[in-house]
C-alpha cells in the first residue's frame, strides 16, 4: 500500500518543452545547439550547474564560453528558462487534495535560475499565499543538495530523512534513467510518457 509519493518537477509538475531553449540559444549562437543538450543528455556544464558546483554568474560565463557569444545576462537567462511553460491548476488543486491522503515530497534535478522561475509562475498563477515548495512535506533541489538523479544517494536521502518504506513509497518521474536510479534503491515508480499527466495515475483513494 502507498503511503507517500515522490513527485518530479519538470514535465510532471511544471510542463516542459527543451527545444524551445535549444531554439533560443540557437539564436544566440547562430548554430544548432540542440547536441550540447537535451532531457537524456547534456554537457558537463549543465550538470555541475544542477548540482551546485558552479555559481549562476559562472554558468553564464560557461554558455557564453561554450557558445562563443558575448550576450548579456539577461538573454542567457531569458533563453534557459524558455523551456519552463505553465503550471496548471488542475495538478496544484490534485496535489492540495492527495495530502489529505500521503505525504507528498518533491524530487527535482534544477538550478538556481530555474528554480527562481518556477517560483515566479507560480506566485504569477497562484498569487503569494501559496508556494510551490509549500504544497509538499519537503521539497529537494538538486542545486542544493548537492546531489541530483539517477544517483542512488539522492533518492536514499529522501528515504532516510523522512524514514520512508520504498516499498510504500510512489516516485512519478518522466525521464528514463531516474526511473532506473529509483528502481535501484527499491522504490516503486510510474514513468509518465505518452502526454499521461498526473491525473491519469488514479492517485486519490477510491
Amino acid at each position: 500500500m502507498i503511503r507517500s509519493l515522490i513527485f518530479d518537477l519538470g514535465g510532471v509538475i511544471i510542463n516542459l518543452r527543451y527545444q524551445t531553449t535549444i531554439e533560443a540559444f540557437s539564436r544566440l549562437c547562430g548554430f544548432d545547439v540542440s547536441p550540447l543538450y537535451t532531457q537524456h543528455q547534456q554537457n558537463p556544464l549543465f550538470d555541475r550547474y544542477e548540482m551546485g558546483q558552479i555559481s549562476s554568474a559562472e554558468f553564464r560565463e560557461g554558455m557564453r564560453s561554450l557558445l562563443g557569444i558575448t550576450c548579456a545576462d539577461d538573454d542567457i537567462d531569458q533563453a534557459w528558462n524558455a523551456m519552463l511553460l505553465d503550471i496548471p491548476p488542475s495538478r496544484v488543486s490534485l496535489l492540495q487534495q492527495l495530502r489529505d491522503h500521503y505525504r507528498l515530497f518533491l524530487l527535482s534535478n534544477t538550478n538556481e535560475i530555474h528554480k527562481a522561475e518556477c517560483d515566479r509562475i507560480f506566485a504569477h498563477t497562484f498569487g503569494s499565499e501559496l508556494t510551490l515548495s509549500g504544497l509538499f512535506d519537503h521539497a529537494y533541489y538538486s542545486h542544493e543538495v548537492g546531489d541530483r538523479k539517477p544517483h542512488a544517494s539522492i533518492f536514499q536521502r529522501v528515504l532516510q530523512d523522512h524514514d520512508l518504506d520504498p516499498a510504500a513509497t510512489l516516485f512519478i518521474e518522466d525521464t528514463k534513467q531516474h526511473i532506473d536510479g529509483a528502481i535501484g534503491v527499491g522504490l516503486q515508480t510510474v514513468h509518465l510518457t505518452g502526454g499521461k499527466t498526473i491525473h491519469d495515475l488514479g492517485l486519490m483513494p477510491k
